[in-house]
């Protein structure tokens, strides 16, 4: 595991895909050859009051559970001092550390190229391998482009904001 190398693979088991479905589809339903439900009344989510829950920097309350977020390279999406706020008794742990590690949601969708596909939503491709340092993107930058790499696409900007700038002063010094 810690040399990420992939020693051994078997996959002897052949599954059948299953035939493709024309009222799967999540169209409208005009064009599938039936009708929209008509009785279903609107969804509105309003807090007039505020939100239940509160962030503070990775720390979350919510209703009588508090806890915080974070996350690994590894494992993605990280809960971690998770306690529950009861009562006389005060706060009390309910666990240390929860980790979301390859939870994969196969949609299974039977069309075209659908069928192969899967959600890792955390863990595989997602949260936590793709997310890199400032530090590391400028080191790279600068390794890869040298001093003009930092500069890159930056004359469009200069473009678009300088005329502004401009008015801006003059409107400034004049009035």
């Amino acid at each position: 595991m810690q040399n990420m190398v992939v020693i051994e693979f078997e996959d002897c088991k052949l599954v059948p895909l299953p035939p493709a479905d024309p009222l799967r589809t999540y169209t409208a339903g005009e064009t599938r050859g039936g009708v929209d439900r008509s009785d279903v009344k609107p969804l509105q989510i309003i807090q007039p009051e505020g939100p239940n829950f509160r962030v503070s920097g990775n720390f979350v309350e919510w209703q009588k559970w508090n806890f915080r977020i974070g996350f690994t390279p590894r494992e993605g999406l990280v809960i971690y001092s998770v306690a529950y706020v009861d009562g006389s008794r005060g706060r009390r742990p309910i666990t240390h550390r929860l980790s979301f590690v390859q939870m994969v949601v196969p949609y299974g969708d039977p069309n075209e190229p659908h069928y192969r596909k899967n959600a890792f939503d955390a863990g595989e491709d997602g949260l936590g391998k793709n997310a890199h340092s400032l530090k590391k993107a400028l080191v790279s930058i600068g390794k890869d482009d040298g001093i003009k790499g930092y500069w890159k696409g930056n004359l469009p900007q200069v473009i678009r904001v300088v005329p502004y700038s401009a008015v801006q002063l003059f409107a400034y010094e004049t009035y």
